[in-house]
């Protein structure tokens, strides 16, 4: 498997290397973590424009499409600015997740509104023992008339309090098993409908 990057992920490596050094340098930073949103709405709409935050998302739903190796190349440069925007958050987990886990009516709903910066996420995975056991999942999914409930505990949830929605995992039992299932359920939930 080939890992070296082709011209167009370099490219947009390099816009991002340019927009850090000439607007997001150590000053700049400062000020915005010191900031009442500890991130920037400014430079979020500036990733959007470079097209950071649709590259993993499907180009139907207004992306480009990217994989893995898109994905490494824009967050080795993200990771060496220092930026404190919700990409990993948002880009790298949330958008993933709905584009491989959701319905198609969560996908149109919200992989455009991500790819045009307009929508942030987080990702609730970690849990109460689990350590650094990702397959560990205690919160249930119990499915009602509406959907499915989920009932449990996530905690440190990566850029929880910008996100405007919040993602979460749940296990479902299958009806002739007392085990949890192998997948799991999907949740996306308006982060201000999420009690702590």
């Amino acid at each position: 498997m080939n890992f070296d990057y082709n011209e167009e992920q370099r490219l947009l490596a390099a816009s991002i290397r340019r927009f850090a050094e000439k607007d997001y340098g150590f000053d700049a930073r400062r000020k915005i973590v010191a900031g009442p949103e500890g991130w920037s709405r400014a430079v979020w709409s500036t990733l959007a424009e470079l097209g950071v935050l649709g590259l993993p998302v499907p180009a139907e739903f207004g992306g480009f499409g990217g994989g893995a190796v898109d994905l490494v190349s824009v967050m080795e440069m993200i990771g060496e600015a220092l930026v404190v925007e919700p990409v990993l958050a948002t880009v790298g987990l949330g958008a993933r997740f709905v584009a491989r886990g959701g319905t198609a009516t969560q996908q149109a709903r919200l992989l455009p509104a991500v790819a045009g910066g307009e929508l942030i996420l987080a990702f609730a995975q970690t849990e109460r023992g689990a350590r650094y056991d990702l397959a560990h999942i205690a919160m249930r999914a119990r499915r009602t008339s509406e959907g499915y409930v989920l009932d449990g505990d996530k905690r440190v949830v990566l850029h929880a309090p910008c996100a405007q929605r919040l993602h979460r995992l749940g296990a479902h039992r299958r009806a002739s098993s007392r085990r949890p299932a192998a997948s799991a359920s999907f949740s996306s939930t308006p982060a201000h409908r999420v009690s702590p």
